[in-house]
């Protein structure tokens, strides 16, 4: 039993611990969250709330990455540091602008792009250029199933490792716990070189479910490349064998742009601690029409990379801006770039699955409606199975596609890949599948918003209040 004197001590040395926790906790916060909303928030957390606030906020509320992390811009090109002498004088010249200006880089021209829909589509290709390399395969995906796709994948991988091809695997350290066995036993057993992004443990201390790689990425002899979407699952099987099945895009890039990609690999390869591999110098041959340009995006000096575009692209639309996307919780600078865009005239059309398989994004979301639908934006309900496809079409011959969705999580907390496509032909395709897929949804109207009853209401203001993090 304590005495008096020991309790105080005890007490005092709580105290003690909770003020120097939460003033360092405190000062994190305050150099480093630039949204005032969030980082009043977090003080609060971590100053009402002894030593738990600030162990919360070390785990989901750090969120900047400090590495060496490089644009695309003219360290990897020889012409790059021509590129803003080399601004377009016409056409769409205003929307080839904005990504220049944000990543450096200059559109590479002359490569070819390939649209696949759902696993049906993309594996088979992917399976066959695995097949195919004779020199090296690179390959990062967030979630990498031992499932039949992942076991398939891996019998590839490891048939190619075999034959001597050099093979390097990259797998987020939270996307791999989707299955269980992980596929990580059987990438040892095939002495197939791994690396895990952001390895959970305890000590020391790694825990956050933050700073995850969403990018999707696989890469062969350096001369083609995969990315989009699409995880390695059965889930992305439209008519597999899995209950959480998922409609998807994926898309096929040989050209000039590959090169690009393959650096950005290897940045991310090197910062799992992967060995250095050599940047391709020489760019890949010529392959077809489309324009394109990498973006890169993550919590380090890359953020708001892709945020900066979508409010750019969008701003800059003349005709319509077409989205498809499974997660939707604009903040409030991308809201206002869509509401801009609807009242001046523009065709601005967002779809969305009919049943989030994360609730609470579909419960923030519609806190926030009204003020999109008053001003004109056309918000579809996709029926099941779930949409996760992502692409932004704008006008006649702007795609955005890669692994980003519309929300924070991936905008400010993920690392993300997309690649402006300037090419008719596929932005004609997209819009093709966007209305073939619209004709089955229905409309979220301001009517079924307003019908909702107080509980509901009550649910959704709560659910928003984590938007930041869902």
């Amino acid at each position: 039993m304590y005495n008096k004197p020991m309790l105080f001590d005890y007490l005092l040395s709580l105290v003690s611990i909770h003020v120097v926790v939460a003033t360092a906790a405190g000062l994190h916060v305050l150099l480093y969250k630039r949204d005032s909303r969030s980082a009043l928030g977090w003080l609060g957390l971590v100053f009402l709330f002894p030593i738990a606030g600030a162990l919360l906020y070390t785990l989901f509320g750090v969120n900047r990455v400090h590495r060496k992390a490089h644009r695309l811009s003219s360290r990897f090109s020889p012409e790059g540091g021509r590129a803003r002498a080399e601004l377009p004088g016409s056409g769409q010249a205003s929307i080839r602008r904005i990504g220049l200006a944000i990543t450096g880089g200059p559109l590479r021209k002359d490569n070819r792009v390939d649209c696949y829909h759902n696993g049906e589509q993309a594996y088979p290709p992917m399976l066959q250029a695995i097949e195919q390399a004779r020199e090296e395969i690179l390959l990062s995906s967030y979630i990498f199933d031992n499932d039949r796709t992942g076991q398939s994948f891996i019998r590839k991988l490891a048939a190619a490792h075999d034959r001597g091809v050099a093979v390097r695997i990259l797998v987020d350290d939270v996307g791999l716990r989707y299955s269980f066995p992980t596929i990580l036993r059987l990438l040892k057993k095939h002495r197939l070189e791994h690396r895990r992004f952001m390895p959970l443990r305890l000590l020391p201390p790694s825990l956050s479910i933050n700073l995850r790689t969403h990018r999707k990425l696989l890469l062969t002899d350096r001369c083609r490349a995969f990315a989009g979407g699409m995880n390695i699952s059965d889930r992305q099987l439209i008519n597999g064998p899995s209950k959480h099945r998922a409609s998807d895009l994926h898309f096929g890039f040989s050209g000039p742009v590959v090169a690009d990609l393959v650096r950005l690999f290897i940045e991310d390869w090197k910062y799992a601690g992967g060995s250095d591999l050599n940047c391709p110098e020489d760019l890949p041959g010529l392959a077809g029409q489309a324009e394109c340009r990498v973006i890169s995006d993550g919590p380090d000096e890359t953020m708001d990379a892709l945020a900066l575009t979508y409010m750019g692209v969008i701003s800059a639309a003349r005709q319509k801006v077409w989205i498809m996307t499974p997660y939707f919780l604009p903040d409030r600078k991308i809201m206002g770039s869509l509401q801009a865009a609807a009242l001046a005239g523009v065709d601005v059309q967002v779809m969305i699955p009919r049943q989030n398989n994360w609730p609470l994004v579909q419960w923030a979301l519609q806190h926030n409606l009204a003020e999109l639908l008053d001003s004109g934006v056309r918000l579809l309900l996709r029926p099941p199975p779930f949409a996760h496809s992502k692409c932004l079409m704008v006008d006649d011959d702007y795609s955005l596609v890669g692994s980003s969705n519309l929300d924070p999580r991936s905008l400010r907390l993920n690392f993300e890949l997309g690649i402006e496509v300037f090419d008719s032909s596929l932005n004609h395709e997209l819009c093709q599948r966007f209305q073939q897929a619209a004709s089955q949804c229905t409309s979220f109207t301001r009517r079924r918003l307003d019908a909702r009853k107080l509980p509901t209401r009550l649910r959704d203001a709560a659910a928003a209040l984590f938007a930041p993090y869902l």
